[in-house]
């Protein structure tokens, strides 16, 4: 269960990031490095491996204390119909072969040119931005982000915000090869809180 707390964490956090940027046009860059590392580490050998530690999800594990805890007047709704899309599809991405083998090749090519250009360069956003549009935005219903328009329309802006979307999708595929369920969503709300408790302190 601590391993899901934490891929669950990761579907949170990358959602965050997604509307933080849509609305403001910001975005914390350490936040972005781990979203990209989370994608290229395709072979980790435990979930917080994924994030790169604690530090790496400690804004998803407080996010979880506040989405799936008591109190509704902290829930951020937006936040929860991204993530409830994010686990939709990423369902529907494991059921079709052939987009799993695009995806791997496109990250294979990713991490070839993040040796290349370094991590934080617009070219991986665009090359991982690209894959997401290639893959995952043909499955239906495709996650419609709420923003600023001009921000959105920014090119730049829209490779980061699809190199998120990517990641969320890469911890969704993550809960659901632990075991993960919508189910356990309803029925191990307080669990998982308690953990996301025990992790960030």
């Amino acid at each position: 269960m601590q391993e899901r707390t934490i891929a669950l964490a990761g579907i949170f956090q990358n959602c965050q990031q997604v509307q933080r940027l849509a609305s403001t046009g910001k975005i914390d860059s350490y936040t972005l490095d781990i979203a990209v590392k989370a994608i290229l580490n395709t072979s980790p050998e435990n979930s917080l491996q994924v994030f790169q530690g604690i530090p790496g999800i400690r804004d998803g594990l407080n996010l979880i204390q506040q989405q799936l805890g008591n109190s509704d007047k902290n829930r951020d709704m937006e936040l929860t119909r991204y993530s409830i899309s994010v686990l939709f599809l990423a369902n529907k991405l494991l059921k079709n072969q052939a987009m799993l083998k695009k995806l791997s090749d496109g990250i294979e090519k990713a991490r070839n040119q993040v040796d290349h250009f370094g991590l934080d360069h617009e070219n991986i956003y665009a090359s991982l931005g690209g894959l997401y549009s290639d893959t995952i935005s043909q499955l239906n219903p495709r996650i419609m982000v709420s923003g600023e328009p001009e921000i959105l329309n920014n090119s730049d802006n829209a490779s980061k915000i699809r190199t998120l979307l990517l990641s969320s999708i890469r911890a969704a595929v993550l809960w659901q090869q632990l075991g993960g369920s919508r189910w356990q969503l309803l029925l191990k709300r307080k669990q998982m809180v308690n953990i996301a408790k025990q992790l960030v302190t």
